[in-house]
């Protein structure tokens, strides 16, 4: 038995050897792959953020309160009071979109500067994965999330749904 398979695969081999116009393929063929952009390093950019913004006061805004309906009598007027309702377009490297503000006689401070930096610099996809976790309802096809600091600048994040990427 042993002398059947030594014989075998003597012969394989020496026709291998010898017949030079053999052709095989011991590397396939390379096809190019398509280029994939990496995902950013969420874990450093939320890290710069932190440093930045973590000496800033914490200040909290109060809740919205709807108009008691009894009180509120509406005589037809339209009134624009100077709020804008339109989106901001991106700074930075096309990351979150943010919006300037100042306070009269209000100065921003270097602490405040380098917080809105680093928070236009932060990726949305890496709002978007530290936010996956809250509730569905949060979660619609498109939702905006606004960070703001102080009023010096209000940074927007655009995350898509969790079964629809944008």
């Amino acid at each position: 038995m042993d002398r059947a398979i030594t014989l075998q695969l003597v012969l394989t081999l020496m026709l291998l050897v010898l017949y030079p116009t053999a052709e095989s393929k011991w590397i396939p063929h390379h096809h190019p792959l398509p280029r994939v952009d990496p995902p950013p390093l969420c874990a450093s950019q939320l890290a710069l953020v932190n440093h930045a913004c973590a000496m800033l006061p914490y200040t909290r805004v109060p809740p919205l309160s709807m108009p008691d309906s009894r009180h509120h009598h509406h005589h037809g007027h339209n009134h624009d009071h100077g709020h804008s309702h339109g989106h901001g377009h991106g700074h930075g490297h096309g990351h979150g979109h943010g919006h300037r503000h100042s306070r009269h006689g209000h100065k921003e401070t270097a602490m405040e500067e380098d917080c809105c930096r680093w928070l236009k610099e932060l990726d949305d996809v890496c709002v978007c994965e530290l936010l996956v976790r809250l509730p569905p309802f949060l979660t619609r096809p498109v939702h905006n999330y606004t960070v703001g600091v102080d009023d010096v600048c209000n940074i927007t994040f655009t995350c898509g749904s969790r079964l629809v990427p944008l």
